[in-house]
């Protein structure tokens, strides 16, 4: 269960009035697209601003609705260990591929396959930011797939992870691991 929420007083009349402001905000905006005034609905602001002001502490944590509790920086590295990883993967891949020494390996058998949505949501949430808000690894996202979401569905992708990394280290002795042979790649996709 998460922690609960407590705000102290200037902490609530602070986020009351971020509230009224963001409010305030959306009733100009909407009037300056229409061209003319109409009713907004502030119901969700004004329900929040009220149970903040008044000192609700169950309906604290819906001002916090969106707010993860985030990643630390040990697992954001581990993330980016892991793209990195499937950067070696690709361009071994499209070497592999371009000088037409594939026997065994397709472009399904290296896409990324991502991270949970469901069990890994922190880290499935950091890897799509690094990917596509930061426009890194686009080569992981040519090999994924048009519609790849960064979703695997599947809660196993971490320990699996974990196990192939163990290897990409192994292959740092190779000498050049972004160019690894096709059983090289076999071995580090079964890990």
């Amino acid at each position: 269960m998460a922690d609960r929420i407590t705000l102290d007083k200037k902490e609530r009349l602070f986020l009351s009035n971020q509230l009224e402001i963001l409010k305030n905000q959306q009733i100009i905006i909407n009037s300056i697209s229409s061209g003319e005034e109409s009713e907004v609905d502030t119901s969700y602001y004004d329900n929040q601003i009220k149970a903040l002001r008044e000192g609700f502490e169950l309906h604290y944590e819906d001002a916090f609705e969106g707010i993860y509790d985030g990643l630390s920086i040990e697992d954001c590295k581990f993330v980016l260990d892991v793209l990195e990883m499937y950067r070696g993967i690709t361009y071994s891949y499209m070497a592999l591929k371009r000088d037409s020494k594939l026997n065994k390996l397709g472009d399904s058998d290296i896409a990324f396959p991502g991270f949970d949505l469901n069990t890994e949501t922190e880290y499935y949430s950091y890897c799509k930011y690094f990917i596509l808000d930061l426009d890194r690894y686009s080569e992981i996202q040519e090999y994924a797939g048009k519609y790849f979401d960064y979703n695997s569905h599947t809660s196993t992708t971490i320990p699996k992870y974990r196990r192939q990394l163990m290897i990409w280290q192994e292959y740092e002795s190779l000498e050049n691991r972004y160019l690894m042979t096709e059983d090289q790649l076999i071995n580090l996709l079964k890990a």
